[in-house]
């Protein structure tokens, strides 16, 4: 069951795409290739890279003029109705053609630190074209059901679904500021907290959908490190499985592209990561066996420090 009709805030049905400025365009082009996404259509000045689910692009590649920086993230709305209300939320942009794959129509709103979110509808969606990937049969110590059967793997990049989630940092004082719009403009609910000598320091919440279950997270945010400017944390892809991630992670390891953190579990939301830096160094991750929540999941309180963050894998990086 959805949220009820009544509910004052914008409806969101499920992420759609990021959009990023590259200062080498084409630079952002290979590793995108190597991380597993396709090119839906390209121009000299942008890239629309799709998976092989149905969302007709799920990442923007644009040339910068001259620094590299993130411009916002998409969500699909219910219904036109919904970019119609959006229009009129406080900085909101009018409703506009989406000129991209798929066509649409988009609404810009801005969050009180200054991030962009985007709002869609309409988009003509592509046929899923899942790569000929195996639900894998897996030999457990006290049942093995696999039996004369072999499991074989080809090397090469994980090839991406879809896009999934991703978060921003904002500027220390501003969390309940963020907290507030969040999740009074945005039908997104609080999945998990974590907290630093008592106090909030980062959340995540998924789409809220009622009853219906969502990814643990399409969003999160956490306070900016001293002496940085807000800006994103990372965009996350979804992928197949374990071992489709350890083949792709392979594949970037020859490319020659910079691992920043993986592959391990995380603590909250359950996903196996795989963190890498673009070539622009933003970070992005391919992320597999994610948790799904709904209304009545309870929400986690956790303190910070490693254990918050994975179960297994390697020592958490300064970037963090």
């Amino acid at each position: 069951m959805p949220i009820p009709t009544d509910d004052p805030r914008i409806r969101l049905q499920a992420t759609a795409f990021v959009i990023y400025h590259h200062a080498d365009l084409q630079k952002a082009r290979q590793f995108y290739t190597d991380f597993g996404m396709s090119i839906a259509h390209e121009t000299d000045q942008e890239i629309f890279f799709q998976g092989y689910g149905v969302e007709p692009f799920i990442y923007i590649a644009r040339r910068a003029e001259g620094e590299s920086f993130f411009e916002g993230a998409a969500y699909e709305v219910e219904s036109r109705a919904e970019l119609e209300r959006a229009a009129k939320i406080k900085d909101a942009t009018s409703i506009s053609s989406l000129k991209a794959p798929g066509g649409g129509e988009v609404v810009r709103l801005t969050d009180p630190v200054g991030h962009h979110v985007y709002l869609v509808h309409g988009q003509t969606k592509k046929e899923c074209t899942p790569p000929g990937l195996k639900k894998l049969v897996v030999n457990y110590e006290d049942e093995k059901p696999r039996k004369g059967h072999f499991h074989r793997f080809e090397p090469g990049p994980a090839p991406v679904h879809r896009w999934g989630h991703y978060g921003v940092t904002y500027p220390d004082g501003t969390y309940q500021l963020m907290l507030d719009w969040y999740t009074s403009t945005l039908a997104l609910a609080v999945s998990d907290v974590v907290y630093k000598d008592d106090k909030p320091i980062t959340c995540f919440f998924h789409i809220d959908r009622g009853l219906e279950f969502t990814d643990h997270h399409a969003f999160f945010f956490k306070r900016v490190k001293s002496g940085q400017k807000p800006n994103v944390a990372h965009a996350a892809f979804e992928v197949h499985d374990f071992d489709i991630q350890m083949l792709g992670h392979n594949y970037l390891e020859e490319k020659g592209h910079e691992t920043c953190w993986g592959v391990g579990r995380h603590f909250l939301g359950s996903q196996v990561f795989d963190y890498w830096f673009d070539s622009s160094k933003f970070i992005v991750e391919h992320y597999a066996d994610g948790d799904l929540v709904n209304s009545e999941t309870k929400i986690a309180h956790i303190s910070a420090g490693p254990h918050a963050l994975k179960t297994w894998g390697p020592p958490v990086p300064e970037t963090w």
